[in-house]
């Protein structure tokens, strides 16, 4: 499936994200890719004014 992009135009309202994996496998069971996530969500809010 092709990915489409959006663009947040409103700047200080909330948006949430979501996605779905491949076959609903589980993301979050390994320390190692939980690291991986929040390494690029610090690296985004230290460097693109990304907020969570």
């Amino acid at each position: 499936m092709p990915r489409s992009s959006y663009r947040v135009l409103m700047n200080p309202c909330p948006h949430f994200l979501t996605a779905t994996i491949n076959h609903w496998l589980p993301l979050f069971t390994r320390p190692q890719t939980v690291d991986i996530i929040l390494e690029s969500w610090r690296f985004l809010q230290q460097n693109a004014g990304f907020r969570l």
